[in-house]
């Protein structure tokens, strides 16, 4: 190999991996990196959404909740990256906004703008210190039941059969799964 090609692959190879790593999350200290996640039929790979927390725990602005894909398939590793701009049709905010904050968390509110309910996340600091999120909604008839994931039978390209929400009820642990028909 000559200088020249040598110096054009370590070229290409420095401006690929620096691409790579600006289109993966940074994830801070204290953020959560999955509070809930939606999958889908077609692969393995899901949209997460974690959440930017401050020391104290608390949700960082009224835009805390961020989608971005766990990529599954061809792993390992797992890769993450950002929604394209056409991706926040089916996985983006129709609200988003922090409700409240104290020294010891906060909760932040949010719609999906393809799950017609409310989505409250409420973070804390643990006994540990760690920061701990959990995101609660309304899943089969049961107020303030804990959102694990969201699973998206899909019908085809652009259209969805059903969708599950899945979650826990608080009070009695049990699982809980939901069918919305599309």
């Amino acid at each position: 190999m000559t200088h020249s090609t040598r110096a054009l692959a370590a070229t290409l190879l420095a401006t690929f991996s620096a691409r790579a790593a600006a289109d993966e999350p940074a994830f801070g200290a204290t953020d959560i990196e999955t509070v809930f996640f939606f999958n889908k039929s077609d692969d393995h790979n899901r949209v997460d959404y974690g959440i930017r927390l401050d020391g104290n725990c608390s949700p960082v602005n009224d835009e805390a909740v961020f989608p971005y894909w766990r990529e599954f398939e061809n792993s390992p590793p797992v890769r993450t990256h950002p929604l394209g701009i056409f991706e926040y049709v089916p996985y983006g905010f129709s609200e988003q906004r922090l409700v409240h904050r104290n020294g010891q968390g906060g909760d932040q509110l949010i719609r999906l703008k393809q799950l017609a309910r409310p989505i409250l996340i409420r973070a804390r600091k643990g006994a540990d210190g760690n920061c701990a999120a959990n995101a609660y909604a309304r899943i089969g008839g049961v107020e303030g039941a804990e959102l694990v994931s969201v699973y998206a039978k899909l019908a085809g390209a652009m259209s969805v059969d059903y969708i599950d929400i899945h979650g826990k009820n608080t009070q009695t642990g049990a699982d809980i799964t939901e069918r919305v028909r599309r």
